[in-house]
């Protein structure tokens, strides 16, 4: 399977909840084995699909999960991110060295404008990313950042550019 077939078919969310064909998700984990976006992608459902199931105290039906979309950042690099029309829900995952102390995350679109500051929370430094869930209707397409703040003002920033489709 190709990267852009399994982006264009929701192969990771039909194969993290288990709506894919046996020979299908074959072909597919050959693929996600190679490919650390969509390995991303799968690693995050199944967080989310946890998280939820555990916040709401039920099953969660199946295709909750493919309502969001995983996006890994990288440092000083502008990532390309295509917004699937059917997500309500972006993840952004943002790696950090251990040691790194961030204090809060922002996110500010090309004018300058301020979407929002968080902080963050100390558990996610323990593991080395952090994690950021946006409602996908709130992003701007084009330019976005995504700005890392320690408590001494250092600043570690990853630029996006957002497609809608």
């Amino acid at each position: 399977m190709e990267h852009n077939e399994a982006i264009q078919s929701r192969a990771a969310e039909r194969y993290s909840t288990g709506q894919m064909p046996p020979d299908e998700a074959e072909l597919f984990e050959a693929h996600f084995f190679g490919c650390l976006e969509c390995a991303e992608e799968v690693r995050w459902i199944s967080l989310f699909e946890a998280n939820a199931k555990q916040v709401v105290g039920r099953n969660v039906r199946e295709t909750d999960a493919q309502f969001v979309a995983v996006v890994v950042l990288v440092l000083n690099q502008r990532v390309p991110v295509t917004v699937p029309s059917y997500a309500q829900s972006l993840v952004f995952s943002i790696p950090v060295s251990p040691g790194w102390g961030a204090s809060h995350v922002s996110l500010a679109t090309a004018a300058g404008t301020a979407r929002f500051t968080m902080a963050v929370p100390e558990a996610q430094l323990a593991v080395g990313s952090v994690t950021v869930m946006v409602a996908a209707r709130e992003m701007d397409p084009g330019f976005n950042l995504l700005t890392l703040v320690s408590a001494d003002g250092d600043q570690l920033d990853y630029p996006f550019d957002i497609t809608l489709s």
